[in-house]
């Protein structure tokens, strides 16, 4: 899909970014270090083919999203403590709450403040959470609806559903609690030295396709 970034990345071969290189791997997904880190350890799991949210994806590949899930969080739990697991679900293509990626990425990244609060001004007045898991997100994006999805700690999922939700809220909670309100934009903010910090301690695990760590 030539207009995704995501796609075009992923299939660009040699010419890839260091962001654009996956530091695990399994047959239908990958982790790639996010752009835009405002912390040392920030991942993305993005399946290998275009869908808008992991809400899209097939049934058949929910059991290996959750295991690549689980197995991340764990490396990145070894390296920097707790993690917290979330996703801006857009519905459709061209909608705010994706922040301009259209194409699925569960944000992996490890804070030890909770984000649902630290989220709170940045949401609609009358947001409301509901205990969630891959179904529930399914069927939000069934019916059409926006959503957020959120795990802090792994396993407990919440979800919030809206048409009215605006861009990179998530992202706006961490920078305003780690002290860099203004810096939340990872198209203004790409933080390469952070991504490269990241790189480079992934860079000598990644899953092979039977999901089992192997040197790379």
């Amino acid at each position: 899909m030539t207009t995704c970034c995501l796609c075009s990345n992923l299939a660009s071969g040699d010419t890839r970014q260091s962001w654009d290189i996956p530091v695990f791997e399994s047959p239908n997904f990958v982790a790639l270090p996010s752009l835009g880190s405002l912390v040392e350890g920030w991942l993305l799991l993005v399946p290998k083919e275009h869908f808008i949210s992991m809400a899209a994806i097939p049934s058949e590949l929910v059991a290996e999203m959750e295991d690549m899930k689980v197995r991340i969080s764990a490396h990145v739990a070894d390296t920097y403590g707790e993690v917290c697991i979330f996703e801006h679900g857009p519905a459709f293509a061209n909608r705010k709450v994706g922040c301009s990626v259209d194409h699925a990425h569960l944000h992996i990244v490890p804070i030890a403040f909770s984000l649902v609060e630290a989220a709170h001004p940045f949401m609609p007045l009358d947001s409301e959470w509901n205990t969630a898991s891959w179904h529930e997100c399914r069927e939000a994006y069934r019916a059409g609806r926006d959503y957020l999805y959120l795990e802090q700690p792994l396993g407990n999922g919440i979800i919030c559903t809206r048409t009215d939700l605006g861009s990179q809220i998530f992202r706006k909670a961490i920078a305003s609690k780690i002290g860099r309100a203004d810096e939340f934009n990872w198209r203004d903010f790409p933080e390469f030295d952070t991504v490269a910090k990241t790189v480079s301690v992934f860079t000598d695990a990644a899953y092979s396709p039977e999901g089992i760590a192997r040197e790379r």
